[in-house]
């Protein structure tokens, strides 16, 4: 019985996906009327989350326009941005676990200062990785709470095989730097976000969406988390109006380094700060 109702999930999961990558997820859920199996899928996506299902995924097509635009505006920034998913895993449940409520990505410019400055806590292969993001985009994470009752951890994490915590007073307003300048200027909004801000119970879901689906069903190895620059229309959550500006989708690779993107919809979980 157990192994059916797991086919079952596996099998809606699958319809699912499908729709999130055709980008026609938001079309279906709001169709007046249902088949009986399709009324199945609308039960198990409100069930397990709206936003989560058809808010967030990006279309396939979607995403190929965005990211091109980011590649054809600001080649010159282009590098990979990923970090280990074990690794991911652990940050976000541990500060579930410690009561925080939200993640950040702020987007970084890294310069010969900044690695001497952080070269104390990381061994020499980890300074080397971090200085070869030099003149590329680069980016920290970290956990808050609204109202702030817990301070603030900021990690260096991206594209290194541990993570670091460091003081974010050390690093000044990415809008100020020079790849802050030259994402301004590509933007038709004159607008580059600091920070991306994700809500941190869905960026578990998105984990568990990957274990259950990716790996339990496909029975994929799924090694570390792709962030894609792309440029397009997001919702800033100072005011909830649309900016161009760069935003991260995210995707899943093997062992390979091989992106999951056949079998995996494109995300953004994330809205523009400020």
């Amino acid at each position: 019985m157990e192994k059916e109702l797991y086919d079952f999930k596996c099998a809606l999961e699958a319809t699912i996906v499908a729709m999130q990558k055709e980008g026609t997820i938001k079309d279906f859920y709001e169709m007046k009327e249902f088949t009986e199996r399709e009324q199945w899928i609308k039960d198990y996506i409100t069930k397990n989350g709206v936003k989560f299902f058809v808010t967030h995924p990006i279309g396939d097509d979607e995403f190929r326009v965005n990211s091109g635009v980011f590649q054809q505006r600001v080649p010159n920034l282009a590098q990979e941005l990923y970090i280990n998913f074990r690794l991911f895993e652990t940050l976000v449940r541990n500060h579930l676990n410690d009561g925080y409520t939200i993640m950040k990505i702020s987007f970084r410019e890294i310069t010969d200062s900044t690695v001497s400055e952080f070269s104390r806590m990381m061994p020499e292969e980890n300074q080397l990785l971090l200085k070869s993001m030099k003149e590329y985009l680069y980016a920290t994470l970290s956990f808050h709470t609204e109202p702030e009752t817990i301070p603030a951890k900021h990690y260096f994490v991206f594209n290194l095989d541990t993570y670091y915590e460091f003081n974010v007073n050390q690093f000044g307003n990415f809008n100020g730097t020079s790849l802050g300048r030259t994402l301004i200027n590509a933007s038709s909004d004159a607008y580059v976000a600091n920070c991306i801000r994700y809500d941190l119970i869905l960026v578990k879901q998105y984990i568990d969406r990957i274990h259950m689906y990716l790996e339990g069903c496909l029975k994929k190895n799924v090694d570390r988390l792709d962030f894609i620059p792309c440029i397009g229309k997001k919702i800033t959550v100072k005011d909830g109006s649309l900016k161009e500006s760069i935003y991260l989708a995210t995707m899943p690779s093997d062992n390979n380094k091989q992106l999951l993107s056949a079998e995996f919809p494109y995300y953004d979980q994330g809205s523009l700060e400020p």
